[in-house]
This record gives structure tokens, C-alpha cells and sequence, in this order.
């Protein structure tokens, strides 16, 4: 058993004036199987590249540990594959082997370019090479994205099935449940260890947060109440002040027991407007205290989108269809139905044609044939969520004006879903992962539509992210043929589950 010892440490970016981690102090076991989880933008990779030296921070990280990271960077993807990975790290043929024989995948693959391979034996190959290394600890970013549902109970079993710890990172709450035992969370400026799995962190978190917003709103109402009295006192003092300036002979009465006349009124005046000051003073530092003990909670904004329900009943209908690609089948007998309302999930294996059916739909598909029938309404205002949401390039205004939407309301929406405004002027290419997918979605929200087709949208989200979509199509039950591989998401949002095979 080994420690990973962090001591005061710091880091930001060249470009920015924040700090990631400002004075963070962690103690990590490497036996732990550690899931790390937190908003995009937060840290997460950083986080991992800094344990790796990767990035360079201020402060101390303490470990005896070597090690690997998912996923390394392919420099040459025509390159045959065992060659090119060898030319990144040390490792033997045979061990590479043996790990992805207990991923159950095909070793042959190592003879083929990267670029030749599905995303799946990608993923499955770059995870194995984590491990290939006994005496490493295994850092792993987000390897879930684009597998299908029996490929992630592969990768999950394949990480059970080690003795030694790890790091992950995953959106996955199904992922996590399985492959962790604590959970590592970055909220807002703080980090928060628990032990347990995400759904234990979870519940934890839900009821801390829930007696903070009691305990933020008891202070609100006595901050709110201190306000009120340092007014009156203001006000107060300023009334006989005003009486004095206007030189009235009337008595006034200061309190209960003793009156004043005009002769006395000056040195009265000027007793109650320094009580008052003194008590206003007083009030601000009780104020500001009490502002003090405030938590900042990470509340969620919620979403909307612009669907226009159309008046055809029926939008989409499939009877009987085949498709086929390069004299491929894909799918057969494939019937379903979306109507106007209600989100249709489309559910199968890596491979089986979902991406390829939306596309069809789409009049996009290329090299694709197909037996059967499929009719869509006319006149349909049709929303579409690539898989590959890399596609889009360009300023964020620019990227508008090309997509028929308003800026503005692009905008407004990524503000909604955590997206920095520092990053507002990134060109979208030179974006994260996670702040691209987020503007294709944003992009698919704002613009108006009667039907929406979405490909994988949970990928390279956040959970928070995800929690806000979920919310919404709860509540709007848009018209939506959805590809999903997220068991958790698809459960929640889904009127009717179509299972597809080949």
C-alpha cells in the first residue's frame, strides 16, 4: 500500500487569473478505487495531469507511485497499432495481450492501424495498455464515452477484476456505482473526499446541500431583518434632525420616561444620530458576519428548449425496414413509431445502425440501402445532435449566423449548462470535449423545431449537465428519437425503449 500525498497545492493557466486548486491538502490511498467527479471546467483532467507531471502546479505531490494514463495520444492512427503504442510506452507484446484477453477483445487487432478500429476496441486497446504495467497506478479519463451498454459492463468488470487502485473519471452513474469505493468530488472551490460510491456521495451531498439552503435561508431572513432595523434607526435619527433644521417648538417625545424642548432638542438630535451610527456599525459587522456563515451551493439552473408541438399525431413511422451498408446489414424488421409527444429510445450494440438510421431519416446517409418503409410528416422542423459534434468550427457568433440561431440566446443557454464566459471567444475546435458538446447541444435547444434526433447526448457531459436535460425532457416530452447508451439517463427520460440488433 502506497499514499498520494498533496500539500498546498496550487495551479492555473498561463491565460487566467483564476486557480484551479488554490492551497490543496489530500492524503489518497492506492488501494482506493477512486472516482473522480465534478462539473466540466472544474479540474478533473487537470487534476490527473498534475499527479502525472503532466502539468506543473506550486506545492508538493508526495508518492512512491509510477503512473500510467488513459488515454495516451496516438501520434501516427496509420500506424499498426502495436508499434505505435510502443513507441509511447514500455511494454511487451504478451502484456498487452493478456489485458486484452481479460477484456474479452481480439489481441489480433494490435496488427491493424488505430484509425481501421471501431471507437469501442479503441477504447477497449488504450485501457488495456493502462494496465499492462502491474506496479503502475492507473489514471483513466472518461473511458465509457461511445460504448454500448455490454461494453461498459466489460470495462467495469475488467477493472473489478484488478487488485491494485485507480483514478477515474467518468459521467456514468451506472460506471461509478460499479468500479468505485470513494469518490473524490470538485464542487465549486472546494474538494470533498467520501467514502463510497457515487450513489453513496450522492445521497451524502443531496442532504448537506438541503440543510444548507435551510440554514442559508434562516441567515437570509436575519440579515434581512438587520437591514430593516439599521433603516429605521437611519431614519430615526434623520426625523429629528429634520425637526431640529426646521426649528419647531412642539415637545418631542425621545422615549417613555423624558421630554424635551426645543432648547434640549439639539443636544438630543445629536445623541440619537450618534446611537444611530453606533448601531448601524454595529449591524454591518453582525451583517457581514452573518454573510460569513452563508454556503454557496451549487445549484442548477434549469433549461428549456424550443419546441413547437406539430399537428401531425405522427411524425415518424418504420415498418419492416432493413438497412443495409457496403452489403453490410445492419438491422431487419426494424418497426417503431414517434408521435408528437413523447421521447422514442433507440437501443442496441456498437455497430447495429442507430447513428446510421438517424441519418437516414436525415437524407444523410451515404452507401446505405435499404427494404421496407419509412415515412416521416411533412414540413417537419427537424433538431439534430451529431455523435460527432466535432464538426462545428468557428467563433461562437459566427457559428450562430450559420445555424439560423440568435447569438444571444446561444449565449444565455451555455451560461445555463456552466460554460465559462471566459471561453465565450475560443474558436469552437480549440474547445474541450466537454464545452463542445455542450454548444452542439445548446445549439439544438435554442433553435426551433417540432422533432428532434439525438445521437449519444449524455457523452462528455457532466452529471449536472445531464440532470439538467433530464429535468426537461421530463417536463416537455418533446417529439425525440433518442441513441443512448447511458442506462441511468435512457430510464429516466424515455416513454418507449426500441431494442435493435444485427
Amino acid at each position: 500500500m502506497s499514499s498520494i500525498k498533496i500539500s498546498n497545492l496550487s495551479f492555473r493557466y498561463e491565460d487566467s487569473s483564476d486557480y484551479i486548486f488554490n492551497n490543496l491538502n489530500l492524503d489518497l490511498d492506492s488501494t482506493w478505487r477512486l472516482g473522480l467527479v465534478g462539473r466540466n471546467g472544474r479540474g478533473k483532467t487537470t487534476f490527473l495531469k498534475l499527479l502525472n507531471r503532466r502539468l506543473l502546479g506550486r506545492g508538493k505531490i508526495q508518492t512512491k507511485l509510477n503512473f500510467s494514463y488513459y488515454p495516451v495520444s496516438i501520434n501516427d492512427p496509420e500506424n499498426i497499432l502495436l508499434y505505435e503504442l510502443q513507441s509511447q510506452v514500455q511494454f511487451e507484446q504478451w502484456q498487452l495481450e493478456r489485458e486484452l484477453n481479460l477484456l474479452d477483445t481480439d489481441p489480433n487487432l494490435i496488427w491493424q492501424p488505430f484509425n481501421t478500429l471501431s471507437g469501442g476496441e479503441q477504447t477497449k486497446i488504450l485501457l488495456a495498455l493502462s494496465f499492462t504495467d502491474q506496479n503502475s497506478f492507473p489514471l483513466i479519463d472518461e473511458p465509457t464515452n461511445h460504448l454500448d451498454e455490454a461494453s461498459r459492463k466489460e470495462v467495469s468488470n475488467y477493472l473489478l477484476g484488478h487488485r491494485q487502485g485507480y483514478i477515474v473519471v467518468s459521467h456514468d452513474r451506472d460506471f461509478l456505482n460499479q468500479v468505485t469505493d470513494h469518490i473524490l468530488a470538485i464542487e465549486n472551490s472546494e474538494i470533498h473526499l467520501y467514502q463510497g460510491n457515487f450513489a453513496t456521495y450522492e445521497e451524502v451531498k443531496n442532504a448537506r446541500d438541503e440543510f444548507n439552503r435551510e440554514k442559508n435561508q434562516k441567515l437570509a431572513g436575519e440579515i434581512s431583518n438587520l437591514h430593516n432595523q439599521k433603516e429605521q434607526f437611519y431614519h430615526w435619527a434623520q426625523k429629528i434632525e429634520a425637526k431640529k433644521k426646521l426649528g419647531q417648538k412642539t415637545q418631542y417625545i425621545i422615549n417613555r420616561r423624558s421630554i424635551i424642548n426645543k432648547a434640549g432638542l439639539g443636544h438630543a438630535s445629536a445623541k440619537m444620530m450618534k446611537k444611530s451610527i453606533n448601531a448601524r456599525n454595529r449591524m454591518d459587522k453582525r451583517i457581514e458576519e452573518k454573510e460569513g456563515l452563508m454556503v454557496n451551493i451549487e445549484d442548477v439552473p434549469s433549461l428549456m428548449m424550443n419546441y413547437c408541438p406539430n399537428y401531425h399525431q405522427v411524425l415518424i413511422e418504420i415498418k419492416d425496414l432493413n438497412v443495409s451498408i457496403q452489403d453490410k446489414e445492419l438491422f431487419t424488421d426494424l418497426n417503431l413509431v414517434v408521435r408528437n409527444h413523447g421521447v422514442v429510445s433507440l437501443e442496441g450494440k456498437n455497430g447495429t445502425g442507430k447513428s446510421t438510421l438517424l441519418k437516414l431519416l436525415l437524407g444523410k446517409a451515404r452507401e446505405v440501402s435499404y427494404r421496407g418503409n419509412y415515412r416521416l410528416a411533412n414540413g417537419l422542423a427537424i433538431s439534430y445532435l451529431p455523435q460527432d459534434f466535432t464538426i462545428y468550427k468557428g467563433s461562437l457568433k459566427k457559428f450562430a449566423q450559420e445555424q439560423g440561431i440568435s447569438y444571444e440566446d446561444l449565449l444565455n443557454m451555455l451560461k445555463k449548462m456552466g460554460f465559462p464566459r471566459s471561453n465565450f471567444e475560443t474558436p469552437i475546435q480549440e474547445m474541450s470535449m466537454g464545452q463542445q458538446k455542450r454548444v452542439a447541444l445548446a445549439k439544438s435547444l435554442v433553435e426551433k423545431a417540432d422533432l428532434y434526433l439525438w445521437d449519444e447526448p449524455a457523452n462528455y457531459l457532466d452529471v449536472f449537465n445531464q440532470d439538467q436535460l433530464i429535468r426537461l425532457l421530463q417536463e416537455v416530452k418533446p417529439a425525440m428519437l433518442l441513441v443512448e447508451h447511458d442506462e441511468y439517463f435512457i430510464e429516466q427520460v424515455a416513454d418507449q425503449r426500441i431494442v435493435i440488433s444485427n
